[in-house]
Parts: C-alpha cells; sequence; structure tokens
C-alpha cells in the first residue's frame, strides 16, 4: 500500500510539471512533502533516510557554479560574445547558424542550458529578423548544442552535477570521459543542419530595411570589473576542480567556495541573491531527492536494478546500452534532472565488466540525447517558446521569413530534434559498448 501511494504520488507530481509550472519547485516539494508523510506513517521513510536522500554537494555544485555563472552573465560578456559573432555574419544563412551553434556549446560548458538560451535567443532572433532568416532551425542548433555543453562537463547542467555526486566522479573525469564524444556529437549535428538545409538562404523581401543602419545588434558595453572578478574566480574554481582528485577533495564544496566568493564579489541587490545563486534549483532539486528517496524506500530502484542484471545478465555492454536508451526515452517526458536523480542510484549498483564508469557516461549520453530529441526533454524548452513567442508578436514581420506551418512549436522542434536523437543514440551505443566491455 505504501509503495503503490509513493508511486503515485511520484507520478502525479510529474504530470503536474508535465501539463506545465512555472513554479515547479512548489510543485516538487509539495510531492516531496506528501511522500514523507505517506512513509512516515507506513514505517518505510524515516527522517535520517530523508536526509540520507538528499545529495547535499550537488546542492553545493548548483549554488557556487549558479553564483559564477550569475557573475559572469552580469558582467555582460555572455551577451556580447553572442551579440558580436551574429553581428558578424554579413547575412549568411549557415553562417549564423554555425557560428551561433559554437558559441552556445561554449557557454554552456560552464552554465547551465536554461542560463544559456536566455543569453543566445533573444540575439538570434534579433539578427535573424534583420536579415530575414528562419529563426527555427538556428534556435534548434542552439538548444542541441546548448544539451551538448552542458554534457560535456562536469559543471555544464545540474544531470550532471548528480552523476558527478553520485558516482564520486571529479571534473576530470567527466572531461576524459565526456568531453570527446560530445564534440564528436557537436560536429556531426552540424553536418546534419548543412545537409538538411542545402540551399538555404535569408529571404531578402523579408529583411528589416534598416537592420544595417541599427545600433541593436552592436554588442553591449561589458562592466570590466565584474568581468575581471568572475574570470578570476572562475579560473581558480577550475584549476581546483581538476586539482581535488589528486588530493581527495570533494568537487562540490569548491565550487561553493567558488560560489560564496562571487556572491560577495557581485554586490547582487538584495532581490538579487536568490535567483543568482539558483535559489529555485536548489529548492527544487532537494524536494526531487526526497521523492526519489522515497522510491527506494519502497524498493522500486532495487527492482529497476534486478530488472536490468537480470534482462541482461552476463552481457555487460548490453546492460549500458539499455540504460542508455531507457534514459533518453524517459528524459522526453520528465527532463534530464529527474533521469538523473531516478538513475543515479541505479548506475552506482550495476555491475559492468569493462570500464568502471562506463554505466555512468551511458547515462549522461542517454539524457543528452533525450534532452534533444524533444523541447519537454530539455530545461530550457518553455523558456524558449516564451521567448519565440514574445518576439513575434512584438516583431511580426519576422513570420515572412518562416515557412507556412514550420513556426517555432513543440512539433516542430521534434521534426529536426528526434532524428538527431536517434542519431546520437546510435552513436553513443557504439562508444558505451567499447567502454563497458
Amino acid at each position: 500500500m505504501v509503495a503503490a501511494l509513493t508511486i503515485l504520488v511520484f507520478l502525479g507530481t510529474f504530470a503536474v510539471l508535465y501539463r506545465g509550472s512555472e513554479r515547479g519547485h512548489i510543485v516538487v516539494l509539495s510531492g516531496a512533502a506528501l511522500v514523507m508523510a505517506i512513509g512516515t506513517l507506513g514505517g518505510s521513510y524515516s527522517m535520517r533516510m530523508v536526509l540520507d536522500s538528499i545529495y547535499f554537494e550537488t546542492l553545493a555544485l548548483i549554488f557556487g557554479m549558479s553564483a559564477l555563472s550569475s557573475l559572469l552573465a552580469r558582467s555582460g560578456v555572455f551577451v556580447y560574445l553572442a551579440a558580436a559573432t551574429a553581428g558578424r555574419s554579413q547575412g549568411s544563412a549557415m553562417w549564423v547558424l554555425v557560428m551561433m551553434a559554437l558559441v552556445t556549446y561554449a557557454i554552456a560548458l560552464i552554465t547551465n542550458s536554461l542560463a544559456t538560451m536566455a543569453v543566445v535567443v533573444p540575439v538570434t532572433l534579433s539578427v535573424c529578423y534583420r536579415i530575414g532568416l528562419n529563426p527555427v532551425p538556428v534556435m534548434v542548433s542552439e538548444i542541441i548544442a546548448a544539451n551538448l555543453g552542458g554534457a560535456s562537463t562536469m559543471i555544464g547542467d545540474f544531470p550532471n552535477m548528480i552523476l558527478a555526486t553520485a558516482g564520486q566522479l571529479h571534473f576530470n573525469d567527466f572531461i576524459a570521459g565526456m568531453m570527446a564524444p560530445c564534440l564528436v556529437l557537436l560536429a556531426v549535428s552540424l553536418l546534419y543542419f548543412e545537409i538538411k538545409l542545402a540551399g538555404w538562404s535569408v529571404s531578402p523581401g523579408a529583411a528589416h530595411p534598416d537592420w544595417q543602419a541599427s545600433d541593436d545588434l552592436r554588442a553591449p558595453d561589458v562592466n570590466l570589473r565584474l568581468l575581471r572578478s568572475g574570470l578570476a574566480i572562475f579560473a581558480v574554481t577550475v584549476a581546483a576542480l581538476m586539482l581535488a582528485g589528486r588530493v581527495d577533495l570533494r568537487p562540490g564544496w569548491v565550487a561553493f567556495v567558488g560560489g560564496l566568493a562571487a556572491m560577495l564579489l557581485g554586490r547582487f541587490k538584495d532581490d538579487e541573491i536568490f535567483p543568482a545563486c539558483g535559489g529555485q534549483d536548489i529548492l527544487f532539486f532537494i524536494g526531487l531527492f526526497v521523492m526519489v528517496g522515497a522510491l527506494n524506500s519502497v524498493g522500486v530502484l532495487d527492482w529497476l536494478v534486478d530488472w536490468l542484471e537480470g534482462t541482461t545478465a552476463g552481457h555487460s555492454a548490453v546492460r549500458a546500452v539499455l540504460l542508455l536508451w531507457m534514459a533518453a526515452g524517459i528524459t522526453l517526458f520528465v527532463g534530464g534532472g529527474t533521469t538523473a536523480a531516478v538513475f543515479a542510484p541505479v548506475a552506482a549498483t550495476l555491475q559492468l565488466d569493462g570500464y568502471g564508469d562506463a554505466s555512468w557516461w551511458a547515462l549522461a549520453l542517454g539524457i543528452m540525447a533525450g534532452s534533444s530529441g524533444a523541447l519537454s526533454g530539455t530545461t530550457a524548452g518553455a523558456l524558449v517558446i516564451n521567448q519565440y513567442a514574445w518576439f513575434i508578436k512584438q516583431h511580426p514581420g519576422l513570420t515572412a521569413a518562416i515557412p507556412g506551418g514550420h513556426a517555432f512549436s513543440h512539433g516542430e522542434y521534434m521534426r529536426w530534434g528526434m532524428p538527431l536523437m536517434l542519431i546520437f543514440l546510435g552513436l553513443s551505443t557504439l562508444y558505451v559498448m567499447m567502454a563497458a566491455g
């Protein structure tokens, strides 16, 4: 009875989130309170178990990297990079797509995809409006690039932060295990767009007549004081993260110290402190960890591990590949953070014959692929749709550059993203099979 109620609350919570909620952290915390009450009354989930279920190191990573990213973003350097790149496009369609995708990937290496897309999408829509270019393929390529950038490093996005904590992994582990396959997949994705968009060009009749004389695309001023402070703290933090494994220091606490320094030097106003340090994300993941702990307390995750090992008995490579594809499929519906939280305990107990970290890379690559297949799977999906809708409302002339029936939407994104997801999964399968032995 307790197990059934716990599963029902978990599914109900994410059904509410899937329908859309601007206060996702409130929804998840409410679900966490319900499963705690059910577990306490049923005698299966004690307060000690609740505390043990929370990955405090992941919360420290989120705080630290959110604060550092906020400091750098406040300096204006991210918008400067995006605007300067777009402003030098000279009206070339593929140049806009390739260069904006590369800039997005670079930014996503150090900041989460939500913050990354909040920077690049307004710039993208502006330049596309002024040169008469369909922005949809460009935005899709940027979302893909943000997912790949986030997957490349331990600090790039929330799922990797969770996996780093659960797997006791370090910064250098992710560079060694994830950077190369993600760069290969980035190159493949750009080739995919090149083939799909053969003959693609700007639509001169749809261009804004005064775009070349406009100041809108000028790179904004950069606050040099904040930039110097941010880069100095970031450089020291990354250097410490690279050395942490050698001195047996957990990366979450390194990032936490870097985040404290960023908050002190950033001079954030009182109402800016909570969002700058990732407050809503921290609350969301506290609730999520508590809910996953409740599933673990009633044996759901043990059952999943037993099923995976029983189904793939004697075939560790098949086991890792199955984990890869399952992670991608679930991420399509609930997002990467939830998938990472649910499957991290599973990956920690799976037995593989080959490279010891293969299960973590299978999980990370599966989450990345699922995030790329549908907007519901990517953290920034709702943000990008809202930014697009607002810009079209303010500048309806942009619709002249968009073919009929192909406006940016969940369905249109899947038309581009699903084939890429399958390509990513195919190539990742080969990588994981070699790693798993």
